[in-house]
């Protein structure tokens, strides 16, 4: 007959012990092992009322009687870093069978500063003090709860904060000493944030010193370490002990999502300087307090990490937050960053060359973000000039190409889009280049551009879907291959107020000979045709002006109601949805809905809005930006690989 695995008995074991000492009010369930989560435990108080506390339980039996053994489990690093990217907290449990015990450590407790740069594995040691006894699940709820109220943001300052020295002497400093010196250093910054108890309590903040390690916990949900204390000097050093224990602290907010405290305790208390010195708390602070109150200040941070060569992926990382940063609707802060743009140019001259180039090339990126198109082709032009690399990648000549076309210099930009392609033969930047020569007026090579981006596209974009299907019919129509657009002359054409259909008809003809692609020639066919019931007609001249401005949402719910009324076109109506939507978002919609809600039923809109939300897609995470690094070497690293390799130091 087949045996049952010891190990399968042994783990049972553990189960059955772990729920025996549990509260009778706590809930035990087991759970799928997917992730390595045996378990949930939820609590309820004694009137059977559930608290809102649920943890997660990972159990390692052992029947081993070595006590090095019971007291250690090997565990994959990248498991580690799931569970502390958990929102439920997770607690590992070490059964011992040989002992008949359970010891007990949170997950987020275990600092991995200590794992080899290349290992695979940790192993986790647990101590006496880990022992599950009559206490442990008091503490386990109070830590629950502490974590509950510290996520939600409802705790009060000053926090307080408990100082614990493990050893008699560190760094010659007795520890008597030691304590009175540091507790005499935090009471020099402000009161307000961090009340220091001089007994042992229930503190929300745990310090704890010994020669390798200051380690900063909040209630065993975040925290923070320095290491090598013993190899520190000897001068001050209870004052660099005491702002560290405050950059810990600001260090362990953002976690909880308290970005503007982080900041607040900074600098506040002028902690600018020290963090300078700590590279390690860099990575952590820089990029979320750029997006907090703080911006000037982490600002001028960031700028002095420039003149330290270790901190060259930090600083790549974070230029790609600045240009997140910018924002149109907050002026100061454009002129933060574009200062901060223009004094970096200024640095990279007492580097070399390269340095320059790529200094205006993140300038240029930054006016490309307000719009601000001139300055942004004359940075990308000084990134070519001082770093010449630039100028045999595909990406930059197809940046610098999207710059020129949306600020109408649609030949330049065709001829970039060209160069890119002469680079890489990019399917996608076939479509920009046949978008800018349609625009240039070169409609028949535009035609066969927007043919061959169809033809390798599985999911082409809606809008060059719609473009090559209009200009194919325009070029039957009109019998103009190219042209010369003479953009001016014909939206003054285009004016049919005050004239009868046929007066108005010819004019718009003419205004079409000038510049086949005038939106507000099209507009006004489109209102002629709609007049005449003609909606196939209707629909074909809205949507062109609609592609010609593509955030006009008066052109995009005439062609949408056009559509709708021409059995004809009825296919394209997708296209037309999808486009507008793409351009405009709710607002297009909340337009069209509101046309059909004064012109019919409620029937009729509910069944449009229906079909139409089948239509939109569901939406998807943004395309990250990219930036990359240059390496010395005429290559350029992506920044996902960076910052990949930045969150394994």
């Amino acid at each position: 007959m087949p045996k049952r695995p010891k190990q399968h008995r042994l783990e049972d074991n553990s189960r059955k012990k772990f729920q025996e000492v549990l509260p009778e009010m706590w809930v035990y369930r087991d759970k799928d092992k997917d992730y390595g989560i045996d378990a949930e435990i939820e609590l309820f108080d004694n009137d059977e009322n559930a608290q809102g506390l649920v943890f997660w339980v990972q159990l390692k039996a052992t029947d081993s009687k070595e006590k090095s053994t019971i007291l250690s489990i090997d565990l994959e690093i990248d498991t580690l870093k799931y569970y502390k990217s958990l929102e439920i907290p997770v607690l590992l449990v070490r059964y011992s069978s040989y002992e008949n015990s359970i010891y007990t450590k949170w997950v987020n407790n275990i600092d991995l500063y200590f794992s080899k740069k290349e290992a695979k594995t940790f192993r986790l040691k647990f101590n006496d003090i880990d022992k599950f006894d009559a206490q442990t699940s008091t503490k386990i709820e109070y830590y629950l709860k502490q974590i509950k109220n510290l996520k939600s943001g409802k705790f009060g300052f000053p926090l307080t904060m408990e100082l614990s020295i493990v050893k008699g002497r560190i760094n010659d400093f007795s520890k008597s000493v030691l304590s009175a010196q540091i507790r005499k250093e935090l009471k020099k910054y402000s009161s307000e944030f961090i009340s220091v108890n001089s007994k042992p309590s229930n503190s929300i903040i745990t310090v704890t010193l010994d020669d390798d390690e200051l380690k900063i916990d909040i209630s065993n949900l975040t925290g923070c370490s320095f290491h090598n204390i013993k190899s520190r000097e000897k001068d001050n050093f209870s004052e660099f002990l005491a702002k560290d224990i405050l950059l810990g602290i600001a260090v362990s907010m953002i976690p909880l999502g308290q970005v503007e405290y982080c900041g607040r305790i900074i600098f506040e208390n002028k902690l600018e300087t020290r963090l300078i010195e700590k590279p390690e708390l860099n990575a952590h602070l820089i990029i979320p307090l750029l997006y907090s109150s703080f911006f000037k200040e982490t600002i001028s941070i960031f700028e002095k990490l420039l003149d330290d060569q270790k901190n060259i992926e930090l600083n790549i990382v974070s230029h790609l937050h600045l240009l997140l940063a910018s924002n149109a609707s907050n002026p100061e802060k454009n002129i933060e960053i574009e200062n901060f743009y223009k004094r970096a140019i200024l640095k990279a001259r007492e580097i070399d060359t390269q340095q320059i180039g790529i200094a205006n090339y993140n300038l240029a990126n930054h006016y490309n973000s307000r719009n601000m198109f001139l300055e942004a082709i004359h940075h990308l032009n000084q990134a070519r000039k001082y770093a010449p690399i630039y100028w045999n990648q595909y990406y930059f000549c197809s940046e610098m190409a999207s710059v020129f076309f949306r600020s109408g210099k649609f030949k330049c930009a065709s001829k970039l889009y060209l160069k890119s392609l002469s680079i890489k033969n990019d399917n996608r930047t076939i479509a920009l280049y046949a978008d800018s020569l349609m625009l240039a007026g070169e409609y028949e090579e535009a035609t066969k551009k927007f043919k061959e981006y169809l033809d390798n596209d599985e999911k082409p974009h809606e809008e060059f879907v719609l473009k090559y299907i209009l200009l194919s019919q325009f070029l039957n129509e009109f019998k103009i291959k190219r042209q010369r657009r003479r953009i001016k002359e014909a939206r003054a054409l285009s004016i049919i107020s005050n004239f009868n259909f046929i007066e108005a008809n010819d004019k718009l003809k003419k205004a079409l000979e000038l510049d086949l692609l005038s939106d507000i020639a099209w507009f006004n066919n489109g209102i002629l045709h709609s007049q005449r019931n003609e909606f196939h007609q209707a629909t074909m001249c809205f949507t062109i002006s609609a592609l010609m401005n593509n955030c006009d949402i008066e052109a995009w719910k005439n062609a949408t109601i056009s559509c709708l009324n021409s059995k004809a076109e009825i296919e394209i109506l997708p296209l037309i949805i999808l486009t507008a939507y793409f351009f405009n978002k709710d607002e297009y919609l909340e337009e069209l809905y509101s046309h059909i809600e004064s012109q019919a039923d409620n029937e009729s809109l509910n069944k449009l809005s229906e079909m139409i939300e089948e239509i939109l897609p569901q939406m998807d995470d943004k395309e990250k930006p990219t930036i990359r690094l240059f390496d010395g070497k005429g290559k350029f690293e992506n920044i996902d690989e960076i910052i990949t390799r930045h969150n394994k130091l």
